[in-house]
């Protein structure tokens, strides 16, 4: 009786063993196959990453082909190429924006009347524009004397910040942190998608997003039309009105300038490559290059 008792004793616990290595096994196999599986899908997604990132870079060089050969306006895939930063679609997965530097703003040698009216139109109130607008000459000039709505070293100071310039304003990274600068995310990114630092040339509306061409003045009929030209984003469209010289239009033309601005984003699985460049074909640099690049960000 008691051997028996014994026996049963030891094959519960041979069995209690067993289910403890069943058990310990599973684990390790399930941890295996769990870093497996994450080892797996982190290769997916470096693949991904790679394919995303090389088309980034081929899209640059064909909208650049297209742009100078002008040969998008008989590609199907680019029918929706524009010049006033619309965004399009050549395929599913490709966005591009194309701007002509003549529609946006220029911070450096700033028109202050189109600034004010731009911002006046696009919910901004007076005594906005009036703080942004005196803080942004504050931080250019070289003196410490403080306009009525500005600020100098001793307001950067207290929000420890980096102080003023005291010189030409080097980036739009720079403009955001000028005492006036809006918080509303809509306000901020109203003015990015304006202002450059600097365009070698004069701003010229018909390459402006709407938001800007509320802001020019121009007869309301005139205004009217290039809204819904820029709403529209119809490249032949706005060539048929200002391509050619007309009283009716005003000297406005379709001349595009050498500084150009080209945001592409490409999408692969769940990776995302996107790339902002400006380039220019400015032949009055001394070398001459064909092509000189402004800025690349990924």
């Amino acid at each position: 009786m008691g051997m028996h008792k014994s026996l049963s004793k030891s094959k519960g616990a041979a069995l209690l063993s067993v289910l403890l290595v069943v058990a310990l096994l599973t684990w390790i196999i399930s941890y295996f196959i769990s870093k497996t599986h994450q080892h797996i899908e982190l290769a997916t997604l470096q693949k991904q990453r790679v394919m995303a990132e090389v088309e980034a870079d081929s899209l640059i060089d064909e909208v650049m082909f297209y742009h100078f050969s002008k040969s998008y306006l008989a590609e199907d895939k680019f029918q929706n190429w524009n010049y006033q930063g619309k965004p399009f679609k050549p395929n599913k997965n490709q966005s591009v924006e194309v701007q002509d530097t003549q529609g946006k703003l220029s911070l450096i040698n700033l028109n202050k009347n189109l600034f004010s009216n731009f911002l006046l139109n696009n919910g901004f109130e007076q005594n906005e524009v009036n703080r942004l607008s005196d803080c942004l000459e504050d931080w250019q000039d070289k003196d410490d004397f403080k306009r009525i709505n500005g600020e100098e070293s001793d307001y950067y100071r207290e929000q420890e910040l980096p102080g003023p310039r005291n010189g030409r304003i080097q980036s739009l990274s720079e403009f955001t942190i000028i005492c006036g600068f809006p918080v509303e995310t809509k306000k901020v990114q109203l003015i990015l998608d304006n202002f450059l630092l600097y365009n070698m040339g004069s701003f010229n509306p018909i390459f402006a997003k709407q938001e800007l061409i509320k802001g020019v003045n121009l007869a309301p009929d005139r205004r009217k039309l290039l809204m819904d030209l820029a709403k529209d984003g119809n490249q032949t469209l706005a060539q048929e009105y200002f391509g050619v010289p007309d009283a009716a239009i005003s000297a406005m033309n379709m001349q595009l300038s050498k500084d150009i601005e080209v945001r592409v984003q490409v999408e692969h699985g769940n990776a995302i490559a996107s790339r902002e460049i400006v380039f220019s074909q400015n032949m009055r640099y001394k070398p001459r290059p064909i092509l000189q690049f402004w800025h690349w960000s990924e």
